[in-house]
């Protein structure tokens, strides 16, 4: 009976030594099957992370604004972070931009994309 049992404990000491000294398997690229442990192992590029466009702004520098979108003048500038209009200006929100145009003639002077 203690042969049986010091040999049992044996073959488990042989066994669990074995499969400790075989380790993780390395990568290989051919091996449908392989888990990735550690990204230090793949040989593809990161992924490229795409940008968003630039905004462009139907809006242009010179050109006046219609009528219809003169309206939303913003007066609290300073919580939408804006400078102070100069005299004779407006800031106009539209859509989500903000215009600064002349009073008088309604001629963009500046186009500030809102946060």
């Amino acid at each position: 009976m203690n042969r049986l049992i010091i040999a049992a404990s044996i073959f488990t000491a042989i066994s669990s030594s074995a499969a400790l000294a075989q380790g993780y398997p390395h990568y290989t690229p051919n091996n449908p099957h392989h888990v990735q442990q550690n990204s230090h192992y793949r040989h593809d590029p990161k992924p490229h992370h795409s940008k968003p466009a630039p905004h462009r702004s139907q809006w242009s520098r010179g050109k006046p604004l219609p009528r219809q979108y003169r309206g939303n003048v913003v007066r609290d500038y300073g919580r939408h972070h804006l400078a102070a209009p100069p005299r004779g200006y407006n800031w106009v929100r539209v859509n989500n931009e903000y215009v600064l145009i002349g009073i008088a003639t309604g001629i963009i002077s500046s186009i500030i994309v809102a946060q």
